[in-house]
């Protein structure tokens, strides 16, 4: 699925995940493409805990993508405040 996701952002196929220790957390990712500098972060879990994104140092300028699922309207609207959310 994070394949997926990499492709449609365009980034290239040397991309590199790695995983971002939070703690007894959600799984979450931070994907780079080296030859662009571009990153990203991903959740792929069913519900993301309201305290893990805290520890994503997200900006506006940075993009989160988690599945449509994870987040309630309210989570949603306020994480599309702190950067560029994209669902899936």
């Amino acid at each position: 699925m994070i394949w997926e996701v990499v492709l449609r952002e365009g980034f290239g196929l040397n991309t590199h995940f790695a995983s971002k220790d939070i703690g007894n957390r959600n799984k979450v990712y931070e994907v780079t493409d080296p030859d662009t500098g571009q990153r990203f972060i991903i959740c792929l879990d069913d519900k993301i805990l309201s305290d893990v994104l805290k520890y994503c140092d997200l900006s506006s300028g940075d993009l989160f993508v988690c599945r449509d699922v994870a987040l309630d309207d309210s989570a949603a609207a306020n994480l599309a405040l702190q950067c560029r959310l994209k669902t899936i």
